[in-house]
């Protein structure tokens, strides 16, 4: 058996070698012989191709918050009233206590209840990159400042459903300044903002958070209307 192994695994002996580089000259010659005898930019010339189209300039698309889009001018009148009608809240009676999501407003805003709000910890928001705009919102108009381009038109919708809030309440919105963000995942870290030498966080309004975020909660109107969904 082991003498059998020894010749199963024997080198090769070199008596192949002559046998290999006459077929290697074949080889070579047939190569030679075949592109002196077919053309073959005639046959390249004759196989079927098809050219790409050239490549298109998308536009962006932008949706202007306009009432009197598509000729439904009959949703949105410019001589709304001003002032707030009781009469359009008789479906929902009055509750002697508040609601349980109270409780969770107290929650979001317990980072600034020893020290408040002041306007340096709302413009940090923008200068922290935090923020897809600011809303300010004075006698009942609103007005907004773009820091950043949020995804597709979520926070066209966002705005929409504050401008309608206003419209179903007015007089009854108080004056407010605000940064929004519009991503799905909240952004305030409560790790950069904890420990004795650490800053107030700036306040930022989001559709979500978590347990390691300091993000305010704000209702997630896009699903309302967002254009793209």
């Amino acid at each position: 058996m082991i003498e059998g192994m020894r010749k199963l695994w024997q080198p090769c002996t070199t008596r192949s070698s002559p046998l290999f580089l006459f077929i290697f000259f074949l080889f070579t010659a047939a190569l030679i012989f075949s592109t002196r005898f077919f053309d073959t930019t005639e046959i390249l010339s004759n196989l079927p191709f098809h050219s790409l189209p050239p490549p298109q300039n998308h536009t962006k698309l932008n949706i202007p918050v306009n009432c009197t889009a598509y000729g439904n001018i009959g949703t949105c009148p410019s001589n709304h009233s001003t002032a707030y009608n009781p009469y359009l809240d008789q479906d929902r009676p009055l509750s002697p206590t508040c609601p349980e999501y109270f409780r969770w407003i107290y929650e979001d805003l317990k980072p600034w209840a020893q020290t408040g709000v002041t306007r340096d910890m709302v413009e940090r928001a923008e200068s922290m990159g935090l923020a897809n705009f600011r809303l300010v919102i004075v006698k009942g108009k609103a007005y907004v400042e773009y820091y950043r381009h949020s995804f597709q038109t979520r926070d066209i919708f966002t705005l929409w459903g504050i401008l309608q809030l206003l419209r179903r309440y007015p007089g009854r919105v108080p004056d407010l300044d605000l940064m929004f963000n519009c991503g799905d995942l909240p952004i305030v870290q409560s790790a950069v903002f904890s420990g004795p030498n650490a800053p107030i966080p700036p306040p930022v309004f989001n559709y979500c958070k978590d347990n390691t975020t300091l993000d305010i909660v704000f209702p997630d109107w896009s699903f309302w209307g967002w254009y793209e969904l």
